[in-house]
């Protein structure tokens, strides 16, 4: 598919008086199909309906002086015929990039990654072992939330424990760095 068809000043000018004489209801025309081309490509399931819709109109606008545009076809229709011809090409680019892969082979990298993190997993699992029941308790507690529950969770959690925010923040960094150290021992020995 070639990439971003150049439209001139002269063939916008041509596309535009094709649409109607009058600038503004021409204006109007062109956002309407363009509107209906992004439609079409979304619907077609592309990542990129914008471009797609632009390059169909570049192109339509390019081949407006060889298009029999004297019988009765609606505007549309003619945007409609070069936009299956693009997106056919959409489709045969995203094909060729396409590589199958033999889901029996694994990537060394893949296992070495996998490897890596069942051993921080084993060892996060180790050093919490080693934490006072109500220690392993509060840093399994103080982490389990994400994104903005976690405030209102570590909240809840500091009242639970009858501790001031500050107090809390310590504790939990305290305890951080003692699990920062043995994980740090535990992997070295992996």
């Amino acid at each position: 598919m070639p990439k971003d068809t150049v439209l001139t000043q002269d063939d916008f000018e041509a596309l535009l008086l094709w649409f109607s004489p009058d600038r503004e209801e021409a204006g109007a025309k062109y956002e309407e199909i363009r509107n209906g081309l992004i439609r079409y490509f979304n619907f077609k399931g592309c990542s990129e309906p914008e471009n797609l819709a632009d390059e169909t109109i570049n192109r339509v606008a390019k081949k407006f002086s060889t298009l029999d545009t004297n019988n009765s076809n609606k505007h549309i229709t003619f945007f409609y015929g070069f936009a299956s011809n693009i997106y056919k090409e959409f489709r045969k680019k995203i094909e060729q990039k396409t590589v199958e892969i033999d889901p029996n082979l694994r990537d060394k990298n893949d296992e070495d990654e996998y490897k890596q993190k069942e051993n921080k997993y084993h060892c996060l699992d180790k050093c919490l072992g080693k934490l006072s029941e109500m220690d392993r308790h509060l840093a399994i507690q103080y982490f389990c939330k994400e994104k903005s529950a976690k405030f209102e969770h570590r909240r809840q959690l500091a009242e639970q424990l009858e501790l001031k925010m500050g107090t809390l923040h310590v504790k939990v960094h305290r305890l951080k760095s003692v699990l920062r150290n043995c994980l740090e021992n535990c992997l070295k020995e992996k």
